[in-house]
């Protein structure tokens, strides 16, 4: 009887637990946000934030609103915009208008001149995969 009432403790005290912590929806503006604030990245990130383009970027400027960013959550923030970025499907989002004024304003925060570096180096990939996402696709060859 004590062996089976402990048993039962044990399931209720363990139960929220397994229920709580949900792998429920997770959104872009979740990840974005955990990143740049918690300094905490996950291996379903980039799935999560990748290809989402100008999307992403405007997600920044919603999380971040007017505070200034650490050289740490800059890094962070050129890292969201190298996944979303990454492999970008034409479509509006993939012209990166919101992510340039995002670039502009890292710039203008910061002296550091890795840091400037860095932040042209995203720039640069940005406008390199935008330019992707506009060529139409090449044919592949008959078989």
């Amino acid at each position: 009887m004590w062996s089976r009432t402990i048993l039962v403790v044990s399931f209720l005290c363990l139960a929220p637990l397994a229920t709580g912590q949900s792998q429920g929806t997770v959104t872009p503006e979740d990840v974005i946000r955990r990143m740049l604030y918690q300094g905490i990245t996950e291996g379903h990130d980039d799935g999560v934030v990748g290809g989402t383009g100008d999307a992403a970027a405007v997600i920044i400027t919603k999380v971040v609103g007017g505070r200034t960013l650490s050289p740490l959550q800059i890094d962070v923030a050129l890292a969201v915009l190298n996944m979303a970025f990454g492999d970008v499907r034409p479509g509006p989002d993939a012209e990166p208008k919101t992510a340039l004024f995002v670039l502009r304003q890292l710039e203008l925060s910061t002296n550091d001149a890795q840091l400037r570096g860095r932040i042209a180096q995203t720039r640069k990939y940005i406008a390199d995969q935008f330019s992707k996402s506009t060529k139409p696709p090449v044919p592949l060859p008959p078989q």
